[in-house]
């Protein structure tokens, strides 16, 4: 209510006519030409959004109205609002209680109230004002609505008036209108804070000097911050070190010639890792506002694809060198294996005996050298064939100590550090011993042959992914370090140290493949394995295996036996090589046993249900007629139970199943391999 005012009996329906402007230009031509820079409203292209969106709103109001904003409550009106003033041409950029100072004790309370956050519609009794010199007072009604800003605080009001002369029909249209207008204008500012609070993009604004001002809940959630964290922390120091120097060029874009282009920039989280996002900003003459999307999981996604192709690309490489050097090494060894046998087959047409056993030796010697080539190169590959075993680490090691210090040399020094009481692991003996001589091997040329190499095996327990999420996953593990004291290796020389056929020694000194044995052994056995080195400070090589839950068994006393022929056990020999079944066939039979041959899956299941029984059956994996080696066992025990039998392999696609290995009777030979240890296995399982 505005107190001591009369009311003024209506006469008949009054529109308030504007005064005609001196100008021809709209109200709000003249509204962008003024110079609001004398004001504390500041130029008119930097005025923020908020301010702008009322003053378009009052445009649009059919009665007269004004924004008052800012701390001065600065004016600017509608055509219809200037002709309530004897002021000419316009009120523009006047100070509101100046503008109002005749009634101001009757409008103060109310525009206190509005900057306060609350509306009022003051029209019982109206408030007689005076428009100017000659002119009729008018009794008037006034609406004022507070008007918020970008951070949602009470910025200004709208000043909204409406002349009581009229009518009640017409009186009652006219505030509906008008408080349709002041709803309009909360229900824009409510949507613009809801899009602040329900944004899924991040937003915040920045002052000029590049400090926090304000964030939506998106920033906070997706960063981890919180508001008293970042209050007035300059945002430079939240950016990437690498993207700073981008960022301040955009920022001064943005605020010297308003630029929109987007940039990428990542901001640091509270954890201390950093999201990427892209970013559009605007700056409304006062603050810089900053919309981002967070791009992160898109950026790692190209990231884990460029990562893909470029291990595809190093992949053909290695293909590449493992094919040239294959090739190099399988000539040399058939280069020796054909000279040998053409020289032998000379001789023995000239009927000489001479240097027979020689030549003998020199093919039998490279034979020897393709069979290790081979299973290396399958071992690296992870397709040659494991027979893992459950074993006491520390007991094994110290078995194969002979062995070591053999490929050490005389003057080597070998080291023993071995945990107490370590894990048991299951892992192929064979192949176990194979590394731990390449390593010693290396070792022993890294110190030229005069140094120190110490074993050292330690249980280790992961928390987390090692070393990264694409490697072993948390557990416990058994770690084996081999480490020597010698020249040690450069970083590029680590990088490559695992691929075959990759070597620092000089031309024929080594083949490349022993430290790629070793990668690929570790590998097929469930671990991991890695190099730490330095020049002149000595090399690392580290082992993980997993560890094994279940308890070793006790070593049985070892029985020696006798090398023995054979006396008529009766074999079935299954094998598609028709030469290599031949050779096997013949120095079996030599060796006193009944040999009993198929060549296919088939045939091998005829042979068994119609020959049999047999004492032993050997039998290739890999067989024509649509079934396997593995298959044509599980048929012969459904049959026959205790069946034994002798897997012979030189290439495994698939792994043989723990549980065949494991019953009794069952053994497995890799290819290639001596005819003596052939006859010995099949003889070591006969006598089980």
């Amino acid at each position: 209510m505005v107190a001591n005012a009369t009311p003024h009996e209506p006469a008949s329906p009054v529109i308030l006519q504007p005064q005609v402007a001196p100008l021809a230009e709209t109200m709000a031509e003249q509204i962008s030409q003024f110079d609001w820079g004398r004001t504390s409203l500041g130029p008119w292209p930097r005025w923020p959004a908020s301010l702008r969106i009322a003053v378009d709103m009052m445009h649009l109001s059919p009665f007269p109205c004004a924004v008052v904003w800012g701390p001065d409550l600065c004016v600017v009106h509608n055509d219809a609002y200037r002709a309530l003033r004897p002021v000419s041409p316009y009120a523009l950029g006047m100070a509101f209680d100046t503008l109002w100072s005749d009634v101001w004790p009757h409008m103060g309370p109310w525009v206190f109230k509005a900057l306060e956050g609350r509306s009022s519609f003051v029209e019982d009794p109206p408030l007689r004002i005076t428009c100017g010199a000659g002119a009729e007072a008018l009794w008037c009604a006034f609406g004022y609505a507070p008007l918020h800003d970008e951070l949602g605080s009470v910025a200004g009001f709208l000043h909204t008036v409406i002349e009581t002369a009229a009518d009640r029909e017409a009186h009652r249209h006219w505030r509906e209108q008008a408080r349709s207008f002041e709803l309009q204008i909360e229900r824009h500012v409510a949507e613009r804070k809801q899009f602040w609070q329900l944004s899924r993009d991040a937003m915040m604004t920045v002052t000029p000097d590049l400090r926090m001002y304000a964030a939506n809940p998106a920033w906070y959630h997706t960063l981890g911050w919180t508001e008293e964290q970042v209050r007035d922390v300059l945002v430079l120091d939240l950016v990437h070190p690498a993207d700073r120097a981008e960022v301040q060029v955009a920022v001064s874009g943005f605020l010297q010639y308003r630029n929109t282009e987007q940039i990428e920039t990542r901001l640091r989280h509270r954890d201390g890792h950093y999201h990427w996002f892209r970013w559009s900003a605007r700056f409304d003459g006062n603050l810089l506002t900053a919309v981002g999307r967070d791009i992160t999981e898109c950026r790692e996604e190209a990231a884990r694809q460029s990562e893909a192709l470029m291990r595809n690309h190093q992949r053909l490489e290695v293909v590449g060198q493992l094919a040239g050097g294959m090739g190099h090494e399988m000539n040399n060894l058939l280069s020796g294996i054909g000279g040998s046998l053409e020289l032998l087959q000379r001789r023995l047409q000239e009927g000489r005996l001479d240097r027979v056993e020689a030549y003998v030796e020199v093919a039998r010697d490279s034979v020897l050298r393709a069979m290790e080539l081979t299973r290396r190169l399958l071992t690296f590959s992870r397709h040659q064939p494991l027979a893992p075993k459950l074993l006491d680490f520390n007991r094994q090691l110290r078995l194969s100590e002979p062995l070591l210090l053999r490929a050490l040399g005389a003057e080597m020094c070998l080291h023993w550090q071995l945990d107490v009481t370590p894990w048991a692991v299951c892992v192929d003996v064979g192949q176990l011993e194979n590394a731990l001589i390449n390593l010693c091997t290396n070792a022993r040329e890294a110190c030229l042959e005069r140094g120190n190499v110490t074993l050292h095996s330690v249980n280790m327990r992961l928390n987390a992914w090692f070393p990264d999420e694409h490697g072993l996953p948390p557990g416990d593990y058994v770690a084996l370090h081999v480490e020597d004291d010698g020249h040690g290796m450069a970083a590029a020389d680590i990088a490559r140290a695992f691929d075959p056929f990759f070597t620092t020694k000089p031309v024929g000194r080594g083949s490349g493949l022993g430290l790629s044995m070793v990668y690929g052994f570790v590998g097929q056995s469930g671990g991991y394995a890695w190099i730490e080195s330095a020049p002149n400070q000595g090399t690392r090589v580290s082992m993980l295996f997993p560890r094994c839950p279940e308890p070793v068994p006790e070593v049985p006393p070892v029985i020696q036996r006798a090398q023995r022929m054979g006396s008529g056990e009766r074999l079935l020999l299954v094998d598609d090589e028709l030469s290599l079944r031949a050779v096997m066939r013949e120095y079996l039979a030599e060796r006193g046993f009944d040999i009993t041959e198929a060549g296919d899956a088939n045939a091998a299941l005829e042979r068994f249900r119609h020959d049999g029984p047999f004492d032993l059956v050997i039998t290739d994996i890999g067989l024509p007629g649509g079934f396997s080696g593995r298959q044509v066992a599980k048929a012969m025990r459904m049959q026959l139970p205790q069946q034994k039998i002798l897997f012979i392999t030189g290439y495994a696609d698939q792994q043989i199943e723990a549980q065949l290995l494991e019953q009794p009777g069952t053994a497995l030979m890799n290819k290639p391999f001596p005819l003596a240890d052939l006859a010995g296995e099949a003889l070591r399982l006969l006598d089980e």
